[in-house]
């Protein structure tokens, strides 16, 4: 009880330097553990057994023992054996930290928790949801952390930091509660106790130096977005987006599914609906990005009429003027492409490309810091664009296209086609990571496409960068595929290829960005 006595009401540093970065080594672990307590810290929590050893005769306040292993077969990382509790302990643990989640394992959560308790340690369950810290409770755990929550498959995307709201719910059960997880400020840290924590674990924001410098240097790289204050809307075939940003940062965000069948006073409601909760009014700076074309005249048409086929050339530039005010609306992938050319990628490049590969595929062009743009609202629709791998027709009535043989439509059909019916590109990839050859062909067919595509846009443009974005353009693996068959085209048809580095938050950022450029 005197180690949860001394726990209480203070601050634990996590002392886990970047994993084989320069600061990973027992002694330097152990220096950071001296420094934490003699800036006030009232406790440890340490990965490993060599570095508990080295850091345990130099402090005197509890520490919190982890072992984390990456493991082919479960999600499980925090000590998942019963070899790392005996390990931890005999190290110097007080305390020694679980994943309580319920996934799969090799050892029973149970059987982990019973071997710290047989131990003599104390034991922390490192929890994602209120029903983990129930049954930690119940099996003998003192310490219920929210240490997973946001790191789970059920929670991921549930918050974009701490869990405020899990802390509150934790605090009526009766153990010690320590928050943990994306608390990186001083600011947050007095929110959390002010949920009901009894104390506070920080790690990054104090020892991991990688990362805080690449927190300033980020900063620093964005700070022409310091301006850029207002709303957005992104408007998808699948799902539909809405921020709220502050100084170039995205500080709130809602989503919801996009009525597919719904017609253009229903987007609009759904608009709205999303807007109000973040607090927008009438006249406030706000941009729009959507799938589909636009034209000159405000016309929105879906350009795949089975994602939104109620879409066809309807009025939506004057339907969000009488909406919302004065309002800049642009389609989604040209929206990514000038964020990405301003703040991201393309930054500082005069002839810039950006590719999402996703569901679909689509593009933008920024020439001199401009985003291309035509009467009839098609370019940048580089996906409509021939290929010379396959003969299926395409949602735009072209057959051949890039779309019809990349997309992550074509990969499930050409996975159906295959014999794997039912299964979408995600789990196409998932077989392709296992080594499966059948999936192996179909993501290297997608990837030939995208490479052919590059050649095709750098015999048109010469850019200096095309970004390559979107969920199957930034999949594991999937970018060094497209290099790979690039570098196969004559030296004259290659290009800089790079990573989209504002990813779902393009479209937002862009759309917002977009409402200055028109002014």
């Amino acid at each position: 009880m005197d180690v949860l006595n001394r726990l209480k009401g203070g601050l634990v540093v996590s002392c886990q330097p970047v994993d084989d970065g320069a600061m990973d080594r027992p002694d330097i672990v152990a220096a950071l553990a001296q420094a934490a307590v003699a800036g006030g810290a009232s406790g440890i929590r340490i990965e490993g057994a060599a570095n508990l050893r080295a850091a345990r005769p130099v402090v005197s306040v509890p520490i919190i023992g982890i072992i984390k292993r990456d493991l082919a077969d479960s999600p499980v990382r925090i000590t998942p054996f019963l070899d790392d509790v005996r390990a931890l302990v005999e190290a110097g643990a007080d305390i020694v930290a679980y994943d309580a989640t319920p996934r799969t394992r090799p050892v029973a959560r149970e059987a982990i928790l019973a071997a710290i308790l047989d131990a003599g340690a104390i034991a922390m369950a490192d929890c994602a949801t209120f029903a983990d810290g129930v049954a930690a409770l119940a099996g003998g755990a003192r310490i219920i952390g929210t240490t997973l929550s946001g790191y789970t498959a059920e929670t991921e995307g549930a918050n974009d930091g701490p869990d405020f709201d899990l802390i509150r719910a934790f605090r009526a059960l009766g153990g010690v509660v320590m928050a943990e997880g994306r608390l990186n400020t001083p600011q947050l840290v007095a929110l959390a106790r002010a949920a009901g924590a009894d104390c506070v674990t920080v790690g990054s924001a104090i020892t991991r130096t990688e990362h805080v410098t690449s927190w300033f240097v980020t900063a620093w790289r964005n700070a022409d977005r310091a301006a850029l204050t207002g709303f957005a809307v992104d408007l998808g075939g699948t799902k539909t987006a809405a921020a709220r940003i502050e100084a170039g940062q995205i500080v709130q965000h809602r989503q919801i599914l996009t009525n597919a069948g719904g017609d253009l006073a229903t987007q609009l409601d759904q608009m709205a609906a999303l807007l109000a909760d973040l607090g927008y009014t009438h006249g406030a700076p706000l941009g729009v990005a959507v799938t589909g074309r636009l034209d000159a005249q405000g016309g929105w048409h879906a350009v795949n009429k089975s994602t939104l086929p109620l879409i066809d050339g309807v009025p939506l530039g004057p339907a969000l003027r009488a909406r919302f005010g004065a309002v800049a609306c642009h389609n989604d992938a040209a929206a990514a492409a000038f964020a990405e050319a301003v703040h991201g990628a393309g930054k500082g490049l005069a002839r810039f490309v950006y590719l999402t590969v996703s569901t679909g595929i689509g593009g933008g062009i920024v020439l001199d810091g401009k985003l291309v743009q035509g009467r009839g609202g098609l370019a940048g629709h580089v996906g409509f664009m021939s290929s010379t791998q396959g003969s299926t027709l395409c949602g735009s009535g072209r057959s051949n296209t890039v779309e019809s043989n990349a997309a992550g439509r074509a990969i499930a059909r050409a996975a159906h086609d295959a014999g794997h019916a039912g299964i979408d590109a995600r789990a196409v990839f998932a077989a392709a990571a296992k080594g499966e050859a059948w999936a192996e062909t179909i993501i290297d067919r997608s990837a030939h496409a995208i490479a052919g595509l590059c050649a095709n846009l750098t015999a048109l443009l010469e850019p200096e960068c095309i970004a390559i974005g979107g969920s199957i353009g930034l999949a594991p693996g999937y970018l060094a595929r497209v290099r790979a068959h690039l570098a196969a085209e004559p030296a004259l048809f290659q290009t800089d290829l790079a990573a989209a580095t504002l990813a779902g938050d393009g479209p937002l950022l862009g759309a917002l960005a977009l409402t200055q450029q028109k002014a």
